[in-house]
């Protein structure tokens, strides 16, 4: 069944106009994104930062406007949990919130899945290594990754035991929109905000499956190398200041070095 016919589609729609009616669409979209990533990582491991940020957006709306917003987390769990596949990058379409003038678009599922397959599809079926890695340094809403999750579930690996993910975008809330998908389908990995090129990270966004399945120490000890970034070494590890971690194109900054891993070869890597 097409994505947009399940019954849950047709009821975000209606509860995020119900919400937008007076509002500007984007900063709805957005508002929803951030607070619902907050609440989620928060579960897990609190950031005082991030809470104070929930709280100052929720503030911006009515009691029943939040009630709202909740009824669209679920909507979106209803849509999310029959496949791991973007579903917010074409709600985003569908809500006509897409940015042309910076060229933002989000590919459709079918495109992402038959890439991963196509590309990774032999390799997973003869996966020996206890788990592999993904960098996607233009992740956009996660359509990638949720695709290549799709793919190694049909291979009978689990993504929660035998995955973990660097992903990266520019825009914030295409970010937070990977954050959140992958979130809820339990991936393992690191979402970051900033310019991959300039190797710029603004925030640095750990998954609750990165949190709850130890993932640090497991990369520590499978690659023998220590992250660039710990995630034990700092009050608030989901988002850190630039003063406090790495700035835009540090001087004292070796920039040969991968931004958050010394990543070995045969890194697996989505480029377009």
């Amino acid at each position: 069944m097409p994505i947009n016919r399940h019954p849950a589609w047709g009821e975000f729609v209606k509860a995020f106009n119900t919400i937008a009616r007076h509002r500007h669409r984007y900063e709805v979209f957005r508002d929803f994104v951030t607070m619902s990533a907050a609440a989620l990582h928060n579960a897990i491991r609190k950031d005082e930062k991030l809470e104070a940020e929930y709280l100052a957006t929720a503030a911006r709306y009515k009691r029943d406007e939040l009630s709202e917003f909740s009824a669209l987390l679920a909507k979106l769990v209803l849509l999310l949990e029959t496949e791991p596949r973007d579903v917010l990058g074409p709600l985003y379409m569908e809500l006509e919130l897409g940015n042309t003038n910076t060229g933002q678009f989000f590919t459709p599922h079918e495109v992402s899945e038959l890439m991963a397959r196509v590309t990774y599809g032999d390799e997973l079926k003869t996966m020996d290594k206890p788990f592999i890695t993904v960098c996607e340094p233009a992740c956009g809403a996660g359509g990638m990754v949720l695709a290549f999750v799709n793919v190694m579930l049909s291979h009978g690996h689990n993504p929660a035991q035998r995955l973990w993910v660097q992903a990266q975008d520019i825009d914030r809330t295409a970010a937070l929109m990977c954050y959140l998908q992958m979130a809820l389908w339990h991936i393992p990995g690191v979402v970051i905000v900033g310019n991959t090129l300039a190797m710029e990270a603004r925030e640095v966004w750990y998954t609750p499956a990165h949190y709850l399945g130890f993932w640090h120490h497991r990369l520590e000890r499978e690659w023998g190398r220590a992250e660039s970034y710990s995630d034990d070494s700092h009050e608030s590890p989901g988002i850190q200041e630039e003063s406090q971690t790495v700035p835009v194109n540090p001087q004292n900054r070796d920039m040969t070095r991968p931004l958050i891993l010394s990543i070995p070869k045969g890194q697996s890597s989505f480029d377009f």
